[in-house]
């Protein structure tokens, strides 16, 4: 369960606090800014297809 907590905090969490916070504190452009949250959504989607389908230890 902790890994599906983990999935779901990269998925909507971290990439809102990222659209928020990147161009407050860096002059990071708009398409780093796309690139870096749409990895950080796949991380957490495919955290989250991990643990459902499979490869995690029950």
């Amino acid at each position: 369960m902790l890994w599906l907590a983990v999935g779901l905090i990269f998925l909507i969490t971290v990439p809102e606090l990222l659209r928020v916070g990147l161009p407050t504190a860096t002059d990071i452009g708009a398409v780093g800014r796309s690139i870096l949250v749409s990895g950080c959504e796949l991380f957490g989607l495919g955290t989250i297809l991990w643990i459902v389908y499979g490869g995690g230890i029950r």
